[in-house]
């Protein structure tokens, strides 16, 4: 018993060396791999006779982008959308490899049927559905910038009277952002480099109306840094204001409605406990007199 349990130890402890002797290998930066990633995303294309075959429309195309922009997904939308559909024409197959399998299980390497089915089923309704979801992330993602827009607004608003210059003030609000970070992280180093052309690209990288906004007050404020800009911004931080509170409510009303579905229920328990028995009954006497 002894020497198995030191066999043990000896085993965890050479698994624990190895793994730490793999750790002290030096390895490249994961954020350089990630960045390369995103721009082979981004650079991609679809060869023509794809495109023309999976029928896809410029108009389409662009729609999506604007939806993948809004999300934050910096990715071709023409591979989003060819790739898209290729998965459901791929998930149609599975469906029916599925289906098949109900007799010949060897279509799905003997795998239960009805779980193969089941998940291409939710697959191919999760992808016909994307821009339903899409929609739903752009705006929450709208939601968590306004929040972060509406706060560096008021620290703007807060250095009024100081001499420092924009860029100045922008560092001291960079603390204040989260979702954002690295994108009011890039406009801050990009500053220097041309400051019109990094707001432009801070607007673009968020794509949202109301980033846009705030970059157009950016870019008054830049030209002159004068009172009544921070009037403008006044505006900007109202306006942001009413759109959170917008956002509040609605979702006060979904909950309120969800609330009221939940208190039905006892009602219809109640009605099922008390009042079946008694329909049950009368329908007994109707057969009977039948």
């Amino acid at each position: 018993m002894i020497q198995i349990a030191f066999h043990l130890l000896l085993y965890v402890f050479l698994i624990l060396a190895i793994y730490h002797g793999f750790m002290l290998l030096p390895v490249r930066a994961k954020r350089w791999r990630s960045l390369e990633v995103l721009q082979l995303l981004k650079e991609a294309e679809l060869p023509p006779w794809l495109f023309r075959l999976l029928r896809l429309r410029l108009k389409i195309v662009e729609e999506k982008r604007q939806l993948l922009l809004g999300c934050g997904f910096l990715i071709n939308a023409g591979v989003y959308e060819g790739t898209r559909r290729l998965l459901m024409c791929a998930a149609l197959l599975v469906a029916g490899a599925g289906y098949a399998s109900l007799k010949q299980p060897m279509f799905t390497l003997y795998v239960e049927p009805a779980y193969v089915m089941a998940g291409a089923v939710s697959v191919l309704i999760f992808l016909f559905f994307d821009k339903k979801i899409l929609v739903q992330l752009k705006a929450k993602r709208a939601h968590r910038i306004v929040r972060e827009i509406y706060v560096i607004s008021h620290h703007l608003l807060y250095y009024n009277d100081s001499r420092m210059s924009l860029h100045a003030k922008l560092s001291l609000c960079a603390a204040q952002t989260r979702s954002i970070r690295t994108q009011f992280g890039l406009l801050l180093n990009e500053w220097y480099q041309g400051s019109e052309a990094a707001i432009a690209q801070f607007k673009t990288r968020l794509g949202t109306d109301e980033a846009h906004s705030f970059g157009e007050t950016l870019n008054a404020l830049r030209l002159n840094e004068h009172a009544s800009y921070y009037e403008l911004l006044k505006q900007r931080i109202q306006d942001y204001k009413e759109k959170m509170e917008l956002v509040r409510d609605s979702r006060k009303e979904m909950v309120s409605y969800v609330l009221f579905v939940l208190a039905g229920l006892p009602i219809l328990n109640t009605f099922r406990v008390f009042m079946y028995p008694w329909i049950a009954e009368g329908r007994r006497l109707f057969d009977a007199i039948n």
